[in-house]
């Protein structure tokens, strides 16, 4: 195969990976609408999680292909850098690309972490609360149900 046809295998791996990367900052952004909600839909939270997974199989499949084929070719770029400037400033661009779209992509990610530590603390919370309520509320019933509950006793104050 051409070196240049490996070049623009490169450019197009690059490319998808931009896309993969612009859906996963979508979802993600979903994901943080549905945190923000007062009540957090943990079926449709979940069914993003899903999606995610699949779309960052996508990039580590991406991954590897670029790395193989970068293999095949990054001597021929080293060697010939003024034949293939074009191409090799439209990889670096697209490789800029990718980098910002990650940082986005982790830094929406560390923020939905945090939030969603939040809800996860506030629920816990909720649920102790409601445990202990529970509680209270069964140790006055069962202290209420063992209560003598006999006949009334009078002291006769004569001898």
């Amino acid at each position: 195969m051409d070196k240049n046809t490996y070049i623009n295998i490169l450019s197009d791996t690059l490319v998808k990976k931009c896309k993969v990367l612009d859906y996963l900052i979508e979802i993600t952004l979903k994901q943080e609408d549905f945190i923000d909600q007062e009540t957090l839909d943990l079926d449709a939270f979940e069914q993003t999680l899903s999606e995610k997974e699949k779309l960052i199989e996508q990039l580590n499949q991406l991954d590897e292909g670029f790395e193989r084929i970068y293999e095949h070719v990054s001597e021929e770029i080293s060697k010939n850098k003024l034949e293939h400037k074009d191409q090799i400033l439209f990889l670096q661009e697209l490789i800029k690309q990718v980098s910002e779209k990650s940082v986005n992509l982790q830094i929406a990610e560390v923020e939905n972490k945090g939030k969603l530590e939040i809800y996860f603390s506030a629920r816990k919370k909720e649920i102790r609360n409601f445990k202990i309520s529970s509680q209270t509320a069964s140790n006055y019933y069962k202290n209420m149900a063992n209560q003598y509950h006999g006949e009334s006793y009078f002291l006769d104050k004569k001898k």
